[in-house]
């Protein structure tokens, strides 16, 4: 059973957090996390770290946290994990990397085999089968690498907008005419919980 937890800004109050701690399987402090992230700038390391207090408040302890910069090229991970955390930045960006890494197969199969995927932002976008919605908007990303192929991981048919406010309310509405799947917008401190083939909002 697929268990994903798509977030707006990462597990940001209690009640996320509460949701989170439900889904694990075993008792926090015993769990292996892996942070997928991005470095385009070493400013954007802040944004670990906050990620970083947010798995230390659902019980995760320190030397169970990994990372993986995939800015970088990498070699598959030796750790077996329980969760996967895929931080947000430029969706293009992510979803590039993610690819010509090869973490796109790892968290597909990591995935399917029922472990817990948490995104922040943009690490909710790239889930889905395409990340188009992050092009869409006077909030989008800006393609900045002429990306061409949109294809997400397609591990979902949802598609979440995150960081949504009222004002987008009317460009949110005419995205959704003109796409044939389900978007579901996110406030910041929202998250999308599905498992198998319930979906929740939080």
């Amino acid at each position: 059973m697929k268990k994903l937890l798509l977030t707006s800004d990462g597990l940001s109050n209690r009640q996320l957090i509460k949701e989170a701690k439900k889904l694990l399987t075993k008792p926090a402090n015993e769990n292996k996390v892996l942070i997928i992230y991005t470095l385009r700038k070493k400013s954007y390391f802040k944004y670990v770290r906050k990620v970083k207090k947010q798995l230390l408040k659902l019980g995760i302890i320190k030397k169970n946290i990994f990372y993986a910069n995939i800015s970088n090229n990498l070699k598959k991970p030796k750790e077996e994990f329980d969760i996967i955390y895929s931080c947000g930045g430029n969706t293009f960006y992510i979803l590039d990397r993610i690819k010509k890494t090869g973490f796109d197969k790892i968290i597909k199969k990591f995935v399917n085999k029922g472990r817990f995927y948490i995104g922040g932002s943009a690490g909710s976008i790239i889930v889905h089968k395409t990340i188009e919605l992050a092009g869409w908007g006077s909030s989008a990303d800006i393609n900045d690498i002429r990306l061409k192929n949109l294809n997400g991981l397609d591990l979902t048919n949802i598609a979440v907008f995150p960081h949504y406010i009222v004002k987008l309310k009317k460009e949110v509405l005419e995205f959704k005419k003109i796409v044939n799947y389900p978007v579901r917008e996110l406030r910041d401190r929202q998250a999308l919980l599905i498992l198998g083939n319930k979906v929740k909002k939080i």
